[in-house]
């Protein structure tokens, strides 16, 4: 749990620096539309940032203050469109694109400041004018704010990853989101947990990285349809009902095994050869943004977001089969620092 608060107060941050970013933008725009001076400090922040060699800033709200303010960030922009028309092209996936775009905002504002400076300099080069010589204390401030910005969001991306989308399962035509769904939902569908009613208490021990609360049998109209942690959700103990489904398993030799898919995909319908010609991704039709694939002999593991789960859930899909390459298991896993 200190973890995730960690993760919630570093998110927070970032979002704080970015909302600091446009209130200056919109208080400029404000200012040059009613004719009135920004704060005082917004200008002592922007002359703060100074290179090697000391620029003398303009402290001024006017129309050419807005405009050079507005041609920082079209550059900025700019070069987000560009890096992730890049990535994109070369990827083939929007949201891995929108991923690295994100990782590397760090260097992607380093090039807009770049732009903009060339931009300064050939300004200043063809037109002789006393105003295409003059620098913005307000275009610094929002400039070094979306390098600070970025900078945070490329840290926070790089060590506390990206939410992905869950992978889905079907059993016997009833929606299951393994992290989200709640037991309630499935007794709601007629199923039932063995020994358990709604109301029955469950306690995470949190004593098992892996397997959070309590592992149960889940049945429908007498009939086997695998087994499923349950876990309380923000509690160390809570209610059957109010619990969260944070893992799945199907055995290979489940009667009921027909009437599941992952991903839209029956389970029926895969063998072990596919595991071996294909990766999982494409078995299920997944695009993750960043993920991580194990194939080994017997096993296959595809976890999604394999990045710490301090904040954001980790996904994945296991394929076990035995040595004459029958299925032995499917399972699915959500982690979340909230239950460990």
């Amino acid at each position: 749990m200190d973890s995730f608060r960690f993760a919630l107060s570093f998110a927070l941050m970032v979002c704080l620096s970015f909302l600091l970013l446009f209130y200056i933008y919109f208080r400029l725009l404000y200012g040059v539309k009613i004719n009135r001076e920004v704060p005082r400090w917004i200008y002592k922040f922007g002359q703060a940032f100074q290179g090697r060699v000391h620029v003398e800033y303009e402290n001024a709200t006017t129309s050419a203050a807005l405009r050079d303010a507005n041609i920082f960030l079209f550059f900025w922009l700019l070069s987000n469109v560009l890096s992730f028309a890049f990535l994109y092209y070369k990827r083939g996936n929007y949201y891995a694109a929108v991923y690295q775009c994100c990782k590397l905002q760090f260097l992607i504002v380093l090039l807009a400041m770049m732009l903009h400076s060339l931009f300064q300099f050939f300004r200043m080069t063809f037109h002789s004018s006393r105003e295409a010589r003059r620098w913005y204390s307000t275009t610094n401030a929002l400039s070094w704010l979306a390098f600070f910005s970025g900078s945070l969001l490329a840290s926070f991306v790089s060590t506390m990853g990206f939410p992905e989308r869950p992978i889905t399962a079907q059993i016997d035509g009833t929606k299951l989101v393994v992290g989200s769904t709640k037991v309630s939902s499935l007794i709601d569908a007629g199923f039932s947990f063995a020994g358990k009613s709604a109301e029955s208490k469950v306690t995470n021990k949190r004593n098992d990285p892996f397997y959070y609360g309590e592992y149960l049998e889940i049945t429908k109209d007498g009939k086997s349809y695998g087994f499923m942690s349950v876990t309380p959700t923000w509690k160390d103990e809570d209610a059957l009902k109010n619990c969260t489904i944070t893992y799945y398993e199907i055995p290979g030799d489940c009667a009921q095994l027909a009437e599941v898919q992952f991903n839209k995909v029956n389970l029926t319908t895969l063998s072990f050869s596919d595991f071996q010609t294909k990766t999982i991704t494409n078995i299920f039709s997944l695009k993750p943004a960043n993920y991580k694939e194990i194939q080994n002999e017997s096993y296959y593991v595809l976890t999604m977001q394999t990045k710490d789960h301090a904040l954001w859930k980790n996904y994945s899909l296991y394929a076990y089969f035995d040595t004459n390459g029958v299925v032995f298991y499917y399972g699915i896993r959500a982690q979340q620092s909230i239950w460990e």
